[in-house]
């Protein structure tokens, strides 16, 4: 009953089993997976030898008290519905890693302890931020075993349910937009000077890398970069300007997109 439970070997079921065995943060033989695909369960076993492999949804349930539902948004509740019957639930711990798929909505399958967690890709780096959410319910015990686990695999943040739409676009999409950003600055510079596409990539990544790392260690705004940077009439406030001018009404109407596909991703 102290295994960490994981429904759903995907993308990012397996994340998280090989980042959280990966960092000493589980043993094998603290972990079961199940899944409807056998090709997963027969690579998850073949990865991770001695890892527990569960026939059955419910029959994984049974025997863990903490329970990861890493499948996708669309199936949660059916998975939800399946094992609530079979969980001891003063005792098991329910973690959703779906996005679009409340708390309340949850509640209404399984009136036991639920976290809300979206982690992030980078993750399998040990990189970027894992967003928690705990339900009313979830006791103190509970949510730091959920939180330890998570922080070995990068950092935390726990926010409120009402948070979570929009810190969600930013952790888990984010990657997403930085890497069309990343290429379109390498596409770019191809463009204006014949840079070889390789080596224009290679730099767009280095320096989008060094500057994050910069504004981390320094802790400096972005604005004072921009100032150590852009000399006054120099070509760095130049691109700064068209940014600041286009940039804004861009990225909002990316966020807009996103934050409409999220509300109905769970439907």
């Amino acid at each position: 009953m102290d295994s960490l439970g994981v429904i759903g070997y995907g993308e990012m079921g397996s994340m998280l089993v090989r980042g959280f065995l990966s960092s000493g943060a589980l043993r094998v033989d603290d972990v079961m997976v199940s899944s409807g695909s056998q090709k997963s369960l027969d690579a998850c076993a073949a990865a991770w030898p001695g890892i527990g492999i569960a026939p059955t949804n419910t029959d994984l349930a049974r025997r863990c008290r903490t329970i990861i539902i890493a499948v996708r948004p669309q199936e949660v509740m059916g998975v939800l519905l399946e094992i609530a019957p079979v969980v001891v639930e003063g005792d098991a711990h329910i973690v959703s890693l779906a996005a679009g798929v409340s708390l309340a909505d949850l509640e209404t399958a399984f009136t036991g302890q639920i976290t809300r967690v979206i982690p992030t890709i980078t993750s399998s780096v040990g990189q970027g931020t894992t967003l928690i959410c705990h339900g009313r319910r979830v006791g103190a015990d509970a949510a730091r075993r959920v939180e330890r686990l998570f922080s070995s695999i990068g950092d935390l943040m726990l926010v409120e349910e009402d948070d979570l739409p929009v810190a969600t676009l930013l952790s888990s999409c984010g990657p997403g937009l930085l890497a069309a950003i990343i290429e379109e600055l390498a596409g770019a510079a191809v463009r204006a000077g014949g840079l070889p596409p390789d080596r224009a990539l290679s730099l767009a990544t280095g320096m989008v890398t060094a500057t994050a790392a910069y504004i981390r260690e320094t802790g400096e705004a972005p604005p004072d970069l921009i100032q150590h940077v852009a000399t006054g009439g120099g070509i760095t406030g130049a691109g700064v300007q068209q940014l600041r001018e286009r940039l804004p009404v861009v990225l909002d109407a990316a966020f807009a997109a996103m934050l409409e596909r999220h509300d109905a991703v769970g439907e």
